[in-house]
């Protein structure tokens, strides 16, 4: 029989093949399989450090795999189980060197590779041996070297983010978040209070703190897979980010108004919308695909936001019998969601410079687009969970110099008091390790009369 911690690592590394061979996404890879076992609270959250972990360093790590092999010619099961050894001989101290040699050599075995188990055994113990000059920084390496190596970013867009903001601001950028990791819910206040919600949820057994800003979050510890919680289940909450929720307060929609969530799958912000609203009115919430306009319809039913409309429309292109409809309008647009890298690390691996640059023009085309819906005096809010420029204030800046009907209103009237400070020019740029939660851009328009 398999110890669990032969099988806490197989799952590991099943998750890490699908994310960098397969290019499925961590958090779904590692639910799914998380799923497929029994583990216990604690196996289960082993799984999860040691993926997010090694996810998270893997540029580091591979860094350092490159001193001792070709890590480009290698087997992918092969890379993935290099990397998975070296992220626990070098980071994880409750980890001894000889069990992380030694489970991944189990792991050879056990995937047929058992050829190169004497190769991993090797490499491992290297890096073992070689421990303590595997340090950064480096001096044999530039400063923008060791930044992208110490955070493990790309080094160009490292020096993207060093143009952009400067080397202080870029390595705050870089830098995980001082704050705890902790799940963020948002109560849905057409059914519970916040308060309330905390109380049931100890009763549980969950550990809930109130949220650093936002009256209806909550900040949960260890709460295991939330999803399955009645309180879940029957739309007392929702899984949401503070940044997240921040944009609905921005666009500030009043009951009875017409409102647009142009893209708006799984639905949090256009759910939140609708209880802000007290659920009277029409939130009309826009996805491209079916399959995502289902997710919106299923979590609207859940959280009995029944002033919710799921559509499918594609917000990248005009529709003229739509202008000047709605009174709100929330573009929050495709992004790279590099702010919210230190949760999904596998955004830094996957992220290129020509991505980017379809991205910037998607934004540029929906932006276009779903302003021409805006009434005469109504609003405008445009967000994303990234930190680029060129996708966030430059896009708006862009978009101002075409559109004159348009101008910046003061967001922080809309904003707690402690990041009123924070915004500039109708705009906030949120930064994880200076705020506490998730990288977002919002910018808050309105339409001239």
């Amino acid at each position: 029989m398999e110890s669990s911690g032969t099988i806490t690592r197989q799952i590991a590394l099943k998750v890490l093949i699908e994310v960098n061979r397969d290019g499925k996404y961590a958090n779904i890879s590692l639910k799914d399989n998380l799923r497929a076992f029994n583990l216990t609270d604690r196996d289960a959250a082993f799984v999860a450090q040691l993926v997010y972990g090694t996810l998270e360093r893997q540029l580091t790590l591979d860094h350092f795999l490159n001193k001792f092999t070709s890590m480009k010619k290698a087997n992918p099961w092969i890379i993935n189980i290099l990397r998975l050894g070296a992220y626990q001989i070098l980071y994880l101290d409750r980890v001894p060197d000889s069990a992380a040699v030694n489970e991944a050599v189990n792991l050879c075995k056990k995937h047929g590779l058992f050829a190169l188990s004497g190769f991993v055994n090797g490499v491992l113990r290297n890096i073992v041996r070689s421990k303590e000059s595997l340090r950064l920084p480096d001096k044999s390496l530039t400063r923008v070297e060791n930044m992208s190596l110490v955070y493990s970013f790309p080094i160009w867009l490292t020096e993207k983010w060093i143009k952009e903001y400067g080397e202080l601001t870029a390595e705050h950028i870089m830098r995980p978040p001082q704050a705890e990791d902790v799940l963020s819910i948002r109560a849905n206040t057409l059914k519970i209070e916040p308060e309330t919600l905390a109380e049931k949820l100890s009763m549980r057994g969950v550990q809930a703190e109130k949220g650093l800003y936002i009256r209806e979050a909550l900040r949960l510890k260890y709460p295991g897979d939330i999803e399955e919680d009645p309180l879940y289940k029957n739309g007392y909450f929702t899984i949401q980010g503070e940044s997240s929720m921040l944009v609905a307060y921005t666009v500030a929609p009043r009951p009875w108004q017409t409102v647009l969530d142009a893209c708006s799958s799984p639905g949090g912000k256009a759910i939140h919308m609708a209880e802000l609203m007290g659920n009277k009115g029409k939130v009309y919430a826009w996805d491209v695909h079916e399959h995502r306009v289902d997710l919106v319809r299923a979590n609207a039913k859940r959280m009995g936001a029944d002033s919710v409309i799921p559509e499918v429309m594609d917000a990248s292109r005009h529709s003229p019998e739509l202008d000047e409809y709605f009174d709100c309008v929330l573009i929050d647009a495709p992004c790279s969601g590099l702010g919210v890298a230190h949760k999904k690390p596998d955004i830094k691996l996957k992220v290129t410079p020509h991505g980017l640059e379809e991205l910037v023009r998607l934004q540029e085309r929906i932006l276009d687009s779903c302003s021409r819906y805006v009434k005469p005096n109504g609003v405008l809010v445009y967000s994303t969970c990234t930190i680029n420029k060129d996708e966030n204030q430059n896009m708006i800046s862009n978009f101002l110099a075409e559109h004159k009907e348009f101008y910046r209103e003061d967001i922080a009237p809309y904003l707690p008091a402690s990041l009123m400070s924070a915004a500039a020019d109708g705009m906030i740029q949120l930064i994880p390790y200076l705020h506490g939660i998730d990288g977002f851009f919002i910018a808050r328009l309105r339409k001239r009369v």
